[in-house]
């Protein structure tokens, strides 16, 4: 019992102590490590005050991979792992023996759980020993969001904890490759939202190599190509949707539409390392999308028709970054890099540790969504419908300032029919007909949302039908918060000889729904 646990004050010394005795790496291996810089500033962040050290534990994750490769190695691996726990509160060795010998009451196994910040996975390996990780976000404030949580369970010693996140874990270059360490991250987020199991790292190598095998042996890993990393979520009937981030507004509202709905996006990218004012190519990487900040200011106009996009605000990007840590964050800052193929590019900053240079930046490259069977419908599509009808908008504005007071600032993201109905039920600004009109009419399961704004007041959303085909009417509805907006739409689309004005595409389908409707 006396080694079974250690109880530490937390600080970065007392971390690295932790992880030197849980692994078999050395002091300069664990001091090196970006993690070890990375995790200063992020505990410091939580407000980490004590360090529980489980001595004795299994983790399913390396078990497997343990089973699958470390096992038949001549040297003598040990398949048991050390769990750090961390808490926002100061407590001893003698008052955590203590609780373990008596009845812990209701109150003080609360303050265990409300202190809980998470737990850090230790595998007993030389370099790559960061193993499974689940810890508390940052506080979610100022339009920073982190959709992409999970509740996880651990158990101390009979005490019951529960931390909301998403797990991460560095690559260990053998059983996995960064792509594949993303992808063991982008499926615990899909695994409880589309009910599929949640392969191992291993497995999931294997599974990215059947039909696309590499040019060299899966395992050791040395990587997979956007290819094989396709398969690899078709392995758990998922469906990637590809999307080259060809921009800096591909990027943004894409990740946005897609998080929003509480699927993680996994984005490849290009490093580069800074040398003043130079970029030198440092290889390609892949991490995991796991939340966003948005800017307070106006978006800025997109296109030709000077379209507000809501996701356009977006400034920072969160990523479990396999080399750096979870929820590292990126910024969306426009500076260009003069990339090696394809020119300048818009970058974002990393959390990297520079070589030789002065940073390391991102230059994103491509997009994997990984989505179930029945989403259908992606994101351009109703992008575009919604900019067709905003076009329209504008046009109507001219005719009626004061009811259209100003532009749309719209917000598009997929949801589902249950969520978007309990949201509905809370809202006032709708009229009692109306709501029970929504909240009784069948919706699809997965729901692309277009919200138009004036300001932070939602005027309109328009619904399309996610799990419907291309070809097909996917528009389902309008619901509609402001009266007077309302009304103006309903006239204006009975009016047909005025409407013979516009040229009317896609955006047709939702004027006649509008028609439709009593005045």
């Amino acid at each position: 019992m006396a080694n079974a646990f250690e109880v530490a004050p937390y600080s970065i010394d007392a971390l690295k102590r932790l992880l030197r005795r849980g692994a078999r790496a050395s002091a300069l291996v664990v001091s090196r490590k970006q993690h070890t810089q990375y995790f200063r500033n992020y505990f410091k962040a939580l407000n980490a005050k004590t360090i529980v050290s489980e001595a004795d534990y299994i983790d399913r994750d390396y078990l497997e991979d343990f089973a699958g490769y470390y096992v038949r190695c001549f040297p003598n691996y040990a398949r048991r792992c050390r769990r750090l726990h961390f808490f926002d509160f100061t407590f001893s060795k003698a008052d955590f023996t203590n609780l373990l010998a008596s009845q812990a009451d209701k109150k003080t196994l609360a303050r265990f759980q409300k202190g809980y910040l998470g737990f850090l996975v230790v595998k007993p390996l030389p370099e790559t020993i960061i193993g499974r990780t689940c810890l508390r976000t940052y506080i979610e404030k100022d339009e920073r969001c982190f959709p992409i949580t999970r509740h996880y369970e651990a158990n101390l010693f009979g005490i019951p904890l529960t931390v909301k996140s998403l797990a991460y874990q560095e690559q260990d270059r053998v059983a996995a490759a960064c792509a594949t360490s993303a992808l063991w991250s982008v499926f615990h987020g899909t695994g409880k939202l589309f009910h599929h199991h949640i392969p191992s790292p291993v497995e999931i190598t294997r599974a990215a190599n059947v039909f696309v095998p590499s040019s060299s042996r899966s395992l050791p890993s040395s990587g997979l190509s956007v290819f094989q990393m396709a398969q690899a979520m078709r392995s758990v009937s998922l469906e990637p949707y590809y999307v080259k981030a060809s921009n800096d507004y591909v990027l943004k509202s894409t990740l946005y539409a897609y998080l929003r709905g509480r699927v993680p996006v996994l984005l490849g990218i290009d490093l580069y390392e800074m040398e003043k004012g130079k970029a030198h190519f440092d290889g390609k990487h892949a991490v995991t999308a796991t939340g966003f900040r948005l800017e307070k200011l106006k978006p800025e106009p997109h296109g030709d028709t000077k379209f507000l996009l809501r996701a356009s605000r977006m400034n920072k990007l969160y990523a479990h970054d396999d080399q750096v840590g979870p929820f590292a964050r990126m910024i969306l800052d426009g500076v260009e890099v003069m990339t090696r193929s394809t020119g300048k590019q818009t970058s974002l900053t990393t959390s990297w540790v520079p070589r030789f240079g002065d940073q390391i930046r991102a230059v994103p490259d491509v997009m994997l969504v990984p989505l179930y069977h029945k989403i259908r419908i992606p994101f351009d599509r109703v992008h575009d419908a919604v900019v067709r009808f905003d076009s329209f908008v504008e046009e109507l504005r001219k005719l009626a300032p004061n009811v259209l007071r100003e532009r749309f600032e719209w917000d598009i993201y997929l949801t589902n029919g249950n969520e978007l109905k309990s949201e509905i039920l809370k809202a006032d600004s709708i009229s009692g007909s109306e709501k029970q009109q929504v909240l009784s009419q069948p919706m699809p399961r997965f729901i692309w949302r277009a919200a138009a704004r004036f300001g932070g007041t939602t005027i309109l959303d328009l619904l399309f039908d996610a799990t419907d085909i291309e070809q097909g009417d996917f528009f389902v509805r309008a619901v509609e918060y402001d009266t007077g907006v309302s009304k103006f739409f309903r006239l204006i689309a009975r009016e047909r000889s005025l409407l013979r004005l516009f040229d009317l595409g896609g955006e047709s389908r939702i004027i006649n729904w509008f028609a439709k409707q009593q005045a």
